[in-house]
């Protein structure tokens, strides 16, 4: 087998997996008060076991060096998310979103496995709509008359930590012939 593209520090891999977990954790309790026991399938599909299988799984792999297995819950979450913008009421908005995650899906995969010579690319396509959410979209929400209580947010919550530990490891890859000099 080819030796890997990028390899990840241990700091960075343990960072990236304390922040999905705390994603995970997270969601799982938004969706317990959110829905308790009235979810129906498609709900607890979508909405947890889709996200939680790739955070744990993400946890796992990242923590492990395996950044190539790693596209696999990368793959998982930006199903996720193309699954969530079905939803949208604008088609548009719906189409940018799904080009987004595929987008996304396919600049990890090229990162890891090679493709790239580079994780900057995949640095910013993290780190950019992080400071997007926090600066333009989260804050005018907070600042609402009626501002999301803690419940309604942490779906958003989840969202940002998922965020955050992708960044983190984006930039914590390094190219392994040269971690190697």
């Amino acid at each position: 087998m080819k030796a890997p593209a990028f390899i990840i520090a241990q700091a960075p891999a343990r960072a990236c997996a304390g922040l999905v977990l705390a994603s995970a954790a997270v969601r799982l309790v938004w969706f317990c008060l959110a829905h308790g026991g009235t979810a129906d399938a498609y709900t607890a599909i979508v909405h947890l076991a889709i996200p939680l299988l790739s955070c744990v799984l993400l946890a796992v792999f990242v923590s492990r060096g395996a950044l190539r297995l790693a596209t696999l819950p990368v793959g998982l979450g930006c199903l996720f998310f193309v699954l969530k913008a079905l939803s949208f009421p604008s088609l548009l908005h719906t189409m940018l979103c799904c080009a987004l995650y595929a987008l996304v899906l396919g600049l990890y995969a090229a990162t890891v496995f090679g493709f790239l010579r580079t994780r900057i690319p995949l640095g910013l396509v993290f780190t950019l709509p992080f400071v997007y959410h926090i600066f333009v979209e989260d804050l005018a929400k907070l600042r609402a008359v009626a501002p999301p209580t803690l419940v309604e947010w942490m779906p958003e919550i989840s969202v940002l930590l998922i965020m955050a530990a992708l960044a983190t490891a984006a930039w914590g890859m390094r190219r392994a012939n040269m971690a190697a000099a």
